[in-house]
């Protein structure tokens, strides 16, 4: 994975899904517990998405990192691919609607 995010802009998946790349970089100051656990640029990212009746949902999820893992030891991860164009695996299935498909070339791919 590259160590800093393609874009901070929405990427359009097309669709009507479109993703934002999330971050994690706490205040270590702050935050003295996670101090020896690198800044990680993506993380992960939020998916939204139309639903059939035409209103907007949103999931989110989380890239795999060995930080990562250390982080958010219970969470399902994705593995990244390919970063430029993106490509996740595995499927991804949103928890609110049921919508269910893939991110692959940058692309959403329903299943």
């Amino acid at each position: 994975m590259a160590a800093t995010s393609p874009t901070m802009e929405p990427l359009d998946l097309g669709d009507d899904h479109t993703l934002r790349f999330t971050h994690w970089a706490p205040e270590r100051d702050l935050n003295p517990q996670y101090e020896g656990i690198p800044d990680i640029d993506p993380v992960g990212a939020i998916i939204d998405h139309r639903k059939p009746d035409g209103t907007t949902c949103s999931g989110a999820l989380t890239f795999y990192s060995p930080a990562a893992r250390r982080l958010f030891p219970e969470r399902q991860m994705w593995t990244v691919e390919s970063l430029q164009p993106l490509t996740l695996s595995p499927s991804i299935s949103c928890g609110g609607c049921g919508d269910h498909g893939h991110v692959r070339e940058g692309k959403w791919v329903p299943a």
